[in-house]
């Protein structure tokens, strides 16, 4: 792999697709969807430009600078008074360009698409310059630079596995928090972005191999196995626990519901309740997350994980799978510890670690345990 680096071109390199993502190939880029279904965008480019036709590679526009104008589309994309006959263009400004779009700035290029008349952005660009975008999101600047360099290395992993599973489609990451939230050039930080340069081409494995490399905000007490939630079974994805973040922010919180409001928000997910009487929690997880719920109505029950419910009721405001729940009235209550699904490193835990005194390193193989922090071009 000495000379691999050498024979990147600006073609996407993906990683080769074995269990949990085997690094026989580095991506230098991932795809990140950052606008879906939009009628129209503001576009600009701060340096010069080319905008290609991505069927045929043909040359549709250059420039020394782009102007913001509006973009549409219809049977062709319009950009103001450019009109370009193709399904898909890329905008790839100088190395150094900057992309400006609906008011935030992005490096790399941006790849936009037509489909029944909605527009689609994919910013395409360098790993590190993604990962710069992403950590003021997940962590705070203001957090010792152990736990940013911890986060650097879980994200460009976690973003990594993602290339892996998502080769075939046409992006790799979202940029909200189904993936990872990502912001553009506006969301760098002098901190985090350092933190960022200094764990450059490292990447947690196991066995060798990249593995989603999942993380949440505080764990209150025990971290979850991942195979509870998603088809995941490893070692280092198995929970562990965790007295860390006690003093967290999210440590404790509790919600309100009227029934109605719950019934509505079941049925508009494919439930059929009416009249809900009761809500109970049937079983926990390894960690004492709640499993299932039994929802009455009337005589009927239904049953359902109370990650659907969560996703249902609004993971912002059920905060977490660990909770009680008491019907009083026409209002169930919920009273909860911890914010997110519990798996991989807690990063309230993390932070307090690294103001104890713990390195990147040591942060990591505690949360993940049976790990190896690797350099990319060693694999």
């Amino acid at each position: 792999m000495r000379n691999f680096f050498c024979i990147l071109t600006l073609t996407l390199s993906f990683l080769e697709t074995t269990a949990f993502g085997a690094l026989e190939k580095t991506p230098l880029k991932v795809r990140v969807l950052i606008l879906n279904d939009a009628k129209e965008l503001k576009l600009a480019v701060h340096s010069s430009y080319k905008i290609m036709d991505t069927a045929t590679n043909r040359e549709l526009l250059s420039g020394k600078w782009l102007s913001q104008r509006t973009m549409s589309v219809d049977s062709s994309l319009h950009l103001r008074e450019y009109t370009f006959d193709a399904e898909k263009i890329i905008v790839m400004p100088h190395k150094d360009g900057k992309i400006f779009m609906n008011g935030r700035y992005f490096r790399g290029d941006l790849v936009i698409s037509k489909r029944e008349k909605n527009l689609y952005v994919i910013n395409i660009l360098d790993i590190d310059d993604y990962l710069r975008g992403v950590l003021y999101h997940e962590v705070s600047p203001e957090w010792p630079i152990e736990v940013l360099k911890a986060q650097a290395i879980v994200a460009r992993t976690f973003a990594l596995y993602q290339s892996t599973a998502n080769k075939t489609k046409d992006y790799d990451l979202t940029s909200d928090t189904f993936s990872q939230m990502y912001g553009g050039l506006a969301s760098e930080r002098v901190k985090t972005n350092l933190a960022v340069s200094l764990t450059k081409g490292k990447v947690l494995t196991y066995n060798y191999k990249v593995f989603p490399a999942y993380y949440h905000a505080t764990c209150a007490g025990s971290t979850e196995d991942a195979s509870v939630l998603w088809n995941i079974d490893i070692p280092p994805l198995k929970g562990v626990r965790c007295n860390f973040c006690n003093d967290s922010p999210h440590l404790k919180w509790d919600a309100v519901f009227d029934l109605k409001d719950i019934e509505k928000k079941l049925n508009d997910n494919s439930f059929n309740i009416k009249d809900i009487t009761d809500i109970n929690i049937v079983s926990y997880t390894p960690s004492g997350r709640v499993n299932m719920l039994i929802i009455k109505s009337g005589e009927e029950e239904f049953r359902i994980s109370a990650k659907q419910l969560r996703q249902t009721l609004g993971s912002t405001i059920i905060r977490s799978t660990n909770f009680s729940v008491k019907v009083d009235k026409d209002s169930a209550i919920f009273k909860g510890l911890g914010w997110g699904h519990g798996v991989g490193m807690c990063q309230w835990g993390a932070n307090f670690m690294a103001q104890y005194g713990s390195k990147a390193d040591e942060i990591l193989k505690f949360y993940y345990p049976e790990t190896e922090i690797v350099d990319i071009n060693s694999l």
